[in-house]
């Protein structure tokens, strides 16, 4: 209910991306004022909402995201370039400004996940508390700052999201059954194949086969995608449930400071793949932006990009630092340690 009404007063003032923004900002306060008791959504309630956007972000892939095939090539082989950068700039940032020892440096730079940096840095025996709310922080700015950063960097007008559907009484049963069965089966078929962000990007392929063939055009009803929005921004900003503003003020001016260095360096990815290949810088930024992969992709959507090309930079980085961050500790461990 407080991510609700969260979503609801961010909607009234027209906010993009309102209904997630205000849901994260609600529960965030909440959660870290201690005002009520609330927990973060349970994973049988948060993952059926990423598959129902992944459904959502489908249906908008076009197969004119084969035309941009060289710019999709050359933004992928950046992206490893890309996490080097943003590990190596990070990892300075938090030692130099922030005094952290190197090893929580460097866990806390890698603009990965934050499940997957928190387990990495757990295995090795790293103190989590840090680098597991700098990268909550990191996500969570990246989220909140992505739509208004294109607002000011462009004139591109906001669609919202829930436009780009109609309530659930308007839309054809047969394409709701369809639209479901991409749901259910492109998510199962993601986890028996291990594809990362599996919840999401099973659902998108399944439903951009469906509409790419032409056998539904149809979207996820108007209600399921406000319910999305909602659970997966109180997921997010519940995370801060037992931290303090006075725990959490350091964590999020660097969280800050370090979100911007990031987007900077995206921007600077976007500008050379619009040089070389005329991509939008904005389609180019969201690409490389360190949030999570739902989160950007909404943004990608309620900006009318394209929502393939911008998922596929995603999970391009994902795959990158679940090979690069074990693999790069293990080679510069000995000096970490030190």
């Amino acid at each position: 209910m407080i991510a609700f009404v969260g979503g609801f007063i961010f909607n009234h003032f027209n906010f993009p991306l309102a209904f997630m923004l205000g849901a994260i900002a609600a529960t965030m306060v909440v959660a870290m004022t201690g005002s009520l008791p609330i927990a973060r959504p349970h994973m049988s309630v948060v993952t059926p909402m990423r598959a129902s956007l992944g459904v959502l972000l489908g249906s908008a892939i076009t197969p004119d995201l084969l035309d941009r095939i060289g710019a999709l090539g050359a933004a992928a082989a950046f992206v490893p370039v890309f996490v080097l950068i943003s590990t190596l700039v990070g990892m300075v940032y938090y030692r130099r400004l922030a005094g952290f020892p190197r090893d929580e440096a460097f866990f806390s730079a890698v603009p990965g996940g934050l499940h997957i940096m928190t387990l990495y840095a757990e295995e090795a025996g790293v103190d989590i508390r840090r680098v597991a709310l700098a990268h909550a922080l990191r996500i969570t700015f990246v989220v909140l700052m992505a739509p208004f950063a294109v607002g000011f960097l462009t004139t591109m007008p906001v669609i919202n999201v829930i436009d780009a559907s109609v309530s659930i009484t308007e839309v054809p049963l047969w394409d709701l059954l369809l639209l479901l069965g991409a749901g259910v089966v492109g998510w199962a078929i993601g986890r028996r194949t291990g594809m990362p962000g599996a919840q999401m990007i099973g659902p998108m392929l399944a439903s951009s086969a469906l509409h790419i063939a032409g056998i539904t055009a149809a979207k996820p009803p108007v209600e399921l995608i406000i319910l999305s929005q909602v659970i997966i921004g109180a997921n997010i900003g519940a995370r801060y449930v037992g931290e303090t503003l006075a725990i959490v003020r350091q964590a999020i001016v660097l969280a800050f400071g370090y979100v911007a260095i990031t987007l900077a360096i995206a921007t600077a990815f976007a500008g050379t793949l619009h040089l070389l290949f005329d991509l939008p810088v904005i389609t180019g930024m969201l690409s490389f932006a360190p949030g999570g992969m739902s989160e950007i992709g909404l943004i990608a959507l309620a900006l009318g990009l394209d929502v393939g090309f911008v998922a596929t930079i995603q999970v391009s980085r994902s795959i990158t630092i679940a090979f690069f961050a074990p693999v790069a500790y293990r080679r510069i461990r000995s000096f970490l340690k030190e």
